[in-house]
């Protein structure tokens, strides 16, 4: 074992120890990595390099799921020792930081952006998840390392400025388009799940579709869930209850753009809550949703 090795060996042991002892500080060790000022010093090329490291990750990810990444199957893949990635990416919270990074980097931002910030929240929705059918571990990693990068900062400061010309506060627009945001990312995580489900039972949706008549039939009989009953048939389906499940492809980034502001706008309605008092309570945001439906 060369002495580099075994230094990556001794702190690799001390951020275990660190997190054993409930030390905070290690869960920003790959945070810290990223916005190092000498980051581009630290990631210099050669034979191996964190960039090929990342590179490999993603690859992986990308075909088998986040829990496919391992030290030793990255190292497998680069016909290294595992504890030689360890001089150039402390560990795998880390590497998942550093691939959340990688991942976003990936799509040049707009220099700014449309005008239109309805079309553009739309894009924002329908891009994002595009972006997760390409990274389909995307949304299982931003729940275990918030994705504060270099890159996904500059796309979240982006995102803001989308709604930049309406008279919400930073606050408001900030929460606008977190909820964007993790509407697609719920949708992405769940169709990832359906589809690793279906590849388990070698079954086609139409194959589930089919079979479910029976299922939800009897549930709807009973008459124990007349809300259910009633959400299920007038969303077009059947007495029978034969679950006609959405593409992914159509109805994940479609149901948060249709979902999100113009939901609450449908709440007011429903509810007849007077224009002038919405008006009176949150001005700002009463406009955009109004807007917006």
């Amino acid at each position: 074992m060369s002495s580099g090795e075994r230094r990556a060996r001794v702190r690799g042991r001390n951020r275990q120890r660190d997190r054993e002892a409930g030390d905070a500080r290690s869960f920003w060790d790959g945070y810290e990595l990223l916005w190092a000022p000498d980051q581009a010093a630290t990631g210099q090329r050669g034979p191996l390099d964190r960039a090929r490291i990342v590179q490999v990750a993603v690859r992986i990810a990308d075909a088998e799921g986040l829990a496919a990444v391992t030290m030793r199957r990255i190292a497998h893949e680069l016909g290294t020792g595992a504890m030689s990635l360890y001089r150039h990416v402390p560990d795998k919270d880390a590497l998942v930081s550093l691939m959340i990074d990688s991942a976003q980097g990936e799509d040049e931002l707009p220099d700014a952006p449309s005008g239109d910030w309805r079309a553009d929240l739309r894009s924002l929705a329908t891009d994002l998840w595009d972006f997760t059918q390409r990274h389909p571990w995307y949304p299982e990693a931003v729940m275990e390392r918030p994705p504060i990068t270099p890159h996904s900062m500059a796309a979240f400061e982006f995102a803001i400025s989308i709604l930049d010309g309406t008279p919400l506060s930073v606050a408001d627009r900030a929460a606008i388009i977190i909820t964007v945001s993790n509407t697609v990312l719920a949708a992405a995580q769940n169709a990832a799940a359906e589809a690793r489900l279906r590849a388990r039972l070698q079954v086609t949706d139409e194959e589930i579709d089919h079979s479910a008549g029976a299922f939800f039939g009897k549930i709807l009989a009973s008459g124990r869930y007349p809300r259910f009953r009633d959400a299920m048939t007038s969303a077009g389906q059947g007495a029978s209850g034969a679950r006609r499940q959405p593409r992914p492809s159509s109805s994940g980034a479609a149901g948060s753009r249709a979902g999100l502001p113009g939901s609450a706008a449908c709440l007011r309605r429903r509810h007849a809550i007077p224009d002038s008092a919405s008006r009176t309570t949150r001005p700002a945001r009463n406009a955009v949703i109004s807007a917006w439906s």
